[in-house]
């Protein structure tokens, strides 16, 4: 995931947060950040919710720091 933070837009980076927080539903996210997010690998599905992967808490951790 190398420079994946320069190129996730301000949604997408909220909704990363929002996973990890685990306090909204999924009809609550931002669907096009989250099609993303999925698609680059930094959230997946899980039964009947979306959770974040170990990539996508790894880059939040960058983010964050």
């Amino acid at each position: 995931m190398e420079n994946a933070e320069e190129r996730l837009s301000p949604s997408e980076k909220r909704t990363l947060l929002h996973l990890v927080e685990g306090e909204r539903h999924a009809s609550e996210l931002d669907w096009v950040a989250l099609q993303r997010l999925k698609r680059l690998g930094l959230a997946e599905v899980r039964g009947t919710s979306i959770s974040i992967t170990q990539d996508g808490l790894r880059l939040l951790q960058r983010l964050q720091s």
